[in-house]
C-alpha cells in the first residue's frame, strides 16, 4: 500500500512540476485562425474582404433596403418622400383591412382607434400623440396631419417622428404601405366635416 502512495505521489509530483512551465512557448496552435477569428456582430457591417469575403445567400435582402421607398431618415428626405414618394399598394377591401389589422396592433395604443391620439399610452412630455384628422397644427412639412401624404407616413413609421420610435424593424415594408393606405383612407379625414 505504501508502495502505491509513494508511486501516485511521484506521479503527481512530476504533472505538477512540468505544469508549471513559463508561458514563453505556449507550443503549436494548429488551426490559428479557429482560436483567433475575426469578431462579426451579428447585425453589424461585415468589413471582410478578400478570399475571406462572403457573398449574401441568394433571395436574401440586405438590411435597410427598400424597394419602393429610396429616402434617408433627414428632414430633407421626409420633405422629398412626401412630395414624391407613391403608394405602391393597391387600394381594395382587403389591403385597407390588412391595414386596419396591422394599425391595430402596431399604432393603436398611441394613436388611438380613430386616430385622434387617445390610445392608452401617453407621451410624459408631449403629453399628446398628434391627431391624424387634425386639420389645424403644422407638421413639419407645413401641412396638416389630415393633408400628409402617403411618404410623409411612411417615412414616419420607417424612421420615427419626434417621440415616436422608428418601426423598420417590426413592420416589414408591404404592411407599412398597408398601415399608410388605411391612415389616408379611413382616418386622416375621420371626424371632420
Amino acid at each position: 500500500m505504501n508502495k502505491l502512495i509513494l508511486k501516485l505521489a511521484v506521479v503527481s509530483v512530476v504533472v505538477f512540476l512540468s505544469s508549471c512551465g513559463g508561458d514563453s512557448d505556449p507550443g503549436y496552435e494548429f488551426m490559428p485562425n479557429m482560436y483567433r477569428s475575426p469578431s462579426l456582430e451579428t447585425y453589424g457591417e461585415n468589413v471582410i474582404t478578400g478570399l475571406n469575403a462572403q457573398l449574401p445567400v441568394d433571395g436574401t435582402i440586405p438590411r435597410g433596403y427598400l424597394s419602393t421607398f429610396n429616402y434617408d431618415g433627414s428632414l430633407e428626405g421626409y420633405l422629398s418622400a412626401g412630395n414624391t414618394a407613391v403608394n405602391p399598394i393597391e387600394k381594395n377591401d382587403k389591403n385597407v383591412s390588412d391595414g386596419k389589422a396591422l394599425y391595430g396592433m402596431f399604432c393603436e395604443h398611441c394613436h388611438g382607434k380613430t386616430g385622434a391620439g387617445d390610445g392608452t399610452i401617453m407621451h410624459p412630455v408631449y403629453s399628446a400623440v398628434p391627431h391624424y384628422n387634425d386639420d389645424k397644427l403644422k407638421r413639419r412639412c407645413d401641412l396638416p396631419m389630415c393633408d400628409l401624404k402617403a411618404g410623409h407616413i411612411f417615412h414616419a413609421i420607417t424612421y420615427g417622428l419626434s417621440a415616436m420610435g422608428p418601426h423598420a424593424s417590426q413592420i416589414n415594408e408591404e404592411e407599412r404601405w398597408k398601415i399608410t393606405l388605411y391612415v389616408q383612407e379611413e382616418l386622416q379625414h375621420y371626424g371632420q366635416n
